[in-house]
Parts: structure tokens; C-alpha cells; sequence
């Protein structure tokens, strides 16, 4: 198990798909559920770390957009992840950058 200093560092950044945005959609916004699903996915390969993932919802495809999702661990530890969009195409990275 890590500790919760070890989980304050950052977590190397992840590239996600394009595939993060809802293609239907006339005003097109990122997947929120594909986002969750795959932050939770890297924290798990990366941080050996289960937790369940909430992002805000409708979230334009903006580059350069910034915003925070909170984790919470299997051990009721939060974790602050920070989502920076890289393009208008719906590729994102993102890093925890806290954890309480």
C-alpha cells in the first residue's frame, strides 16, 4: 500500500484518445465516463492504487482547458487530479496533485 506522501507526487502523465469527446454531440464535450474510467485505469497500473474517479460534467473540448477531478481511494484517501486538455480534439493529461 502506498502512503499518502507517495501519492502526492505526480503520477506521469497520461495521453488519452481522442476518443474522450461525444462525436454526436453538436457542441462537442469531453466522454466524461471514458475520462473516469481511464484515470481510474492509470492510477491502477501505475500506482498499484483502486479508487473511484469523478470529473465535472460537460466539459468542452477547449485546448488548454484546466480543471480538477477528486479520486477516492479503497483507504478513504482523496486524491486532487489535476486534467489539462492538449488540443480541441480531446486529448488530455493528467497528474494527482494533492491527496487528504
Amino acid at each position: 500500500m502506498l502512503s499518502r506522501s507517495s501519492l502526492v507526487r505526480p503520477i506521469t502523465p497520461v495521453a488519452m484518445a481522442a476518443a474522450l469527446f461525444v462525436g454526436c454531440n453538436t457542441s462537442l464535450t469531453l466522454d466524461n465516463d471514458t475520462l473516469q474510467q481511464k484515470i481510474e485505469q492509470g492510477l491502477l497500473e501505475q500506482a498499484q492504487v483502486t479508487a473511484s474517479v469523478t470529473c465535472p460534467s460537460d466539459r468542452p473540448i477547449k485546448a488548454g482547458d484546466t480543471f480538477q477531478c477528486q479520486a477516492v481511494t479503497d483507504d478513504g484517501t482523496t486524491l486532487t487530479i489535476q486534467v489539462i486538455q492538449k488540443d480541441d480534439s480531446g486529448n488530455v493529461n493528467w497528474q494527482v496533485t494533492g491527496a487528504s
